[in-house]
């Protein structure tokens, strides 16, 4: 335990150094004067712990100062025009009919002529016309070169949230809004991290072309950490239900995927060897990797690989110095981490995840050791995928509870329903990210894999979606959760694992949980034996109808009537018409480029990827934009373009279109 009091007061060093300003000098003194102290408690035989801590302390408080942390000073409050240049410094993304980036700008015009200045700005705008007829959505890519026009703004308070803060921890000073983009060709970035975004966006396109809308939208959030294509009434509904946590690739999804992939890495190859843990340390760096390896996906995966060399060396069962030890070495690279929402969150979802491991594995080697006496294999199995189920249970519920109250102090609000509903969402998790990377990597080798295993990944995907918004919307005000409030709630969890007598407390309520799951109380009557069968068989069999359901609805044919559907997609014209039967005419595409492909879905059968015919009325951009990935994404039957404007930039890219069309039918 001697590690968590460290860890503790290198933290609270940080903590006191964003609160309180001192010279760098004096602190390196005061650390230097608490040396000698410990030492000398060490030669008379004393404890030098205390001073030990204090000296961490005032290093964490240095470490702080001597950063010389500040927002970049590009956005103010003067609403200027200005002009920014620099580089795409992240994977560019869809939002709506925007496209949204991050660039790392190098020099500022305020109409005075360019000065050399640093630092970064969140960026909305339109791709250019000339990089529309050259490029695949969402078009820019990691490494181009711009010239931004627009005011760079501080974004206001909205829902108790403060955005402006959130993008300060991560060191963007603002937010520009700018349809006046100057681009240079032949300046994206190479090396390795450009590699990753391209192999991130050949498997966005994959399961664009292989799953419908909005299954691709939430597939590529989870296993991506794409979710600009999501569509704003599913954001509600994980907004509204207390689940929009799920769509945020952190701790939680990293500590499941380990929680899963190690278990079946148990059952697969076996304990007597530590080489089953290759496997979940391959699999959280992998969904790092596909992920974009954004800073929270890095910490988690930080945190879970000490998780298990701890399990390799021996010593699993105390994850809380392993915790303490990767909390450290993240905030001494970056100490601005300790005030991030996405550091917070991770760490304590991932805290929540290994302390309720134990219970989770227990409960699982209980359901195995009980499927050993029984005879019949499909038995077997149903008892195997219900210790899963309850592992997942067990592991969703852990991490919630050590989130919630940061969850109500940032966003100022508790949903009541988050709880239960994230305990049933998570379960679905593992297949959800498994079944969405199979489908992604199958479309590459050919269209027709993808959307076969599709299936997999769209059943879990579509539970998700109907679980979030079949609740209605139940929360409370989080305005009356204070830091105080919250810092109470960590130290009394802290004082129960850790202060002699509250650990008593603890360790009770622990054996007693345990007793509940232990295999010496699993041996069951033959009464509850075969009650625990018709479960099982009443499970698979609601199952069944469920999935008969499913398809039954994706299979049913057309109705005989005209139907006319005005899709909505912002600024622009759509009109999708069914024939009575069953013909399908997509009129124009709207001005995104996934304007169309994220409206259709609401229209047509999910897995109906077919259009008998597309017209192009005329090639204005918020008639044309959304209408070329739609033809990457359908079977398009016939294409036809009304009059043609020679110095529309998206004939070109139209007219490819077209002719790869015809060339295929």
């Amino acid at each position: 335990m001697t590690l968590l009091f460290l860890a503790a007061a290198w933290l609270a060093g940080l903590y006191l150094g964003f609160r309180l300003d001192l010279p760098p000098v004096s602190l390196l003194l005061l650390t230097a004067a608490a040396v000698p102290v410990a030492l000398v408690l060490k030669t008379i035989g004393k404890n030098p712990l205390p001073a030990v801590i204090i000296c961490l302390l005032l290093l964490g408080w240095w470490r702080v100062e001597a950063a010389g942390i500040q927002s970049p000073p590009i956005a103010d409050n003067g609403a200027r025009q200005v002009a920014l240049r620099g580089n795409i410094s992240d994977d560019p993304e869809p939002a709506g009919n925007w496209i949204r980036f991050v660039i790392d700008v190098d020099a500022v015009d305020r109409g005075t002529g360019w000065a050399q200045q640093d630092g970064k700005v969140l960026v909305y705008a339109p791709p250019p016309n000339k990089m529309v007829s050259l490029r695949e959505p969402p078009y820019y890519r990691y490494g181009d070169s711009l010239v931004v026009e627009g005011v760079p703004e501080i974004p206001k308070i909205a829902e108790g949230f403060d955005f402006a803060a959130y993008l300060a921890s991560h060191g963007i000073s603002g937010v520009v809004f700018s349809r006046k983009i100057e681009w240079l060709p032949g300046t994206s970035g190479g090396g390795w991290r450009a590699g990753l975004f391209q192999v991130r966006g050949m498997l966005s396109r994959s399961l664009s072309a292989a799953l419908p809308s909005p299954q691709s939208a939430l597939a590529q959030g989870l296993l991506l950490g794409r979710r600009g294509q999501i569509p704003t009434e599913v954001k509600d509904s994980f907004r509204a239900s207390g689940t929009a946590h799920l769509l945020a690739i952190s701790g939680l999804h990293v500590g499941i995927l380990l929680v899963m992939t190690t278990g079946a890495s148990a059952v697969a190859l076996g304990r007597r060897r530590q080489m089953y843990l290759l496997v979940p340390l391959a699999a959280i760096w992998l969904y790092a990797l596909v992920s974009g390896l954004p800073v929270s996906v890095q910490r988690a995966a930080l945190m879970g690989s000490l998780y298990l060399a701890a399990t390799g060396l021996g010593r699993p069962h105390n994850p809380l110095p392993l915790l303490a030890l990767s909390a450290v070495l993240i905030t001494s690279l970056d100490p601005l981490a300790l005030t991030q929402v996405s550091f917070q969150l991770s760490f304590t979802a991932m805290a929540g995840v290994l302390l309720a491991l134990p219970y989770a594995s227990r409960a699982t080697e209980a359901i195995r050791d009980r499927s050993a006496n029984l005879s019949q294999g499909w038995f077997v199995w149903g008892n195997r995928l219900a210790g899963w189920t309850a592992s997942g249970v067990i592991v969703s519920l852990g991490a919630t509870l050590a989130t919630m109250p940061l969850v109500a102090a940032h966003f100022q609000t508790l949903p009541l329903l988050g709880i239960p509903l994230t305990i049933l969402a998570l379960p679905a998790l593992p297949s959800v990210l498994a079944g969405s990377f199979l489908t992604a990597v199958g479309g590459l080798v050919h269209p027709v894999l993808g959307q076969a295993l599709g299936i997999a990944a769209w059943v879990p995907l579509s539970y998700l979606v109907a679980l979030v918004s079949a609740p209605p919307s139940v929360s409370v005000s989080g305005s009356w959760v204070s830091p105080p409030l919250v810092w109470g709630w960590y130290l009394v969890l802290a004082g129960l694992m850790l202060v002699p007598r509250g650990r008593r407390v603890y360790q009770r309520f622990r054996a007693a949980l345990l007793t509940v799951t232990s295999p010496a109380n699993s041996q069951q009557t033959p009464a509850k034996t075969k009650l625990l069968r018709y479960a099982a068989v009443a499970a698979l069999i609601v199952l069944a109808g469920a999935t008969s359901f499913l398809w039954a609805q994706v299979l049913l044919g057309p109705d005989g009537d005209l139907h006319v559907y005005f899709l909505d997609v912002g600024q622009g014209d759509s009109t999708l018409v069914v024939t009575p039967n069953g013909r399908q005419v997509l009129i124009d595409g709207g001005p995104g480029a996934y304007s169309a492909t994220g409206a259709i879905p609401q229209a047509l059968p999910p897995r109906d990827r077919s259009l008998d015919l597309v017209v192009l009325t005329h090639p204005d951009s918020d008639h044309a934009f959304g209408l070329p990935e739609t033809m990457d994404q359908y079977q398009v039957g016939l294409a036809i373009a009304g009059a043609q404007d020679p110095t529309a930039s998206v004939n070109a890219l139209w007219n490819d279109r077209l002719t790869a069309k015809t060339a295929s039918s």
